[in-house]
């Protein structure tokens, strides 16, 4: 059974990390770009992200629940395992932030190549949207450190 449980485990924690470090680098790039405040270069830079998110997170999202329900029947555990439902309540809203993330990044993609094009400042519908995700992926982080968190510890409700 460890045969197959290292394998699993590893694709586990390469999603988990890809997911993680993506959004991360991500934020910090957007970040960056936002505090830079040129049409231009959040043009630039929310072009990159949409193209990582599609490319590079889209992925490790899909990946993550398709390898590690798996995981949890080969090392043993109840589906009905608390940390195992918590986890996957946790992502199922990790999930859903990052969607809406991404469709926050297409538009202010949109909005600040229009603004960059037309060598206009960034408009101020961009600002609330900034705002809206920054609060986004500071709570799709916080809940992937929480799923890891109860990856490793796997607390039981007693």
């Amino acid at each position: 059974m460890l045969n197959i449980i290292l394998p699993l485990k590893f694709l586990h924690m390469l999603s988990m990390a890809v997911m993680f470090g993506t959004w991360l680098g991500i934020a910090m790039f957007m970040l960056f770009a936002h505090r830079y405040g040129k049409a231009p270069v959040m043009a630039l830079i929310s072009q990159i992200v949409v193209r990582a998110e599609l490319w590079v997170m889209a992925g490790a999202v899909v990946l993550q629940p398709l390898v590690g329900f798996p995981l949890a029947y080969a090392i043993g555990s109840p589906i009905d395992a608390y940390w195992l439902e918590a986890s996957a309540v946790i992502y199922a809203g990790v999930l859903l932030v990052w969607i809406l993330n991404l469709l926050i990044e297409m538009r202010i993609r949109r909005l600040s190549k229009d603004a960059a094009l037309a060598a206009a400042p960034l408009p101020a519908s961009y600002r609330r949207l900034f705002w809206l995700w920054s609060l986004f992926t500071i709570a799709g982080l916080g809940g992937m450190i929480a799923i890891m968190a109860f990856m490793i510890w796997q607390p039981q409700w007693s």
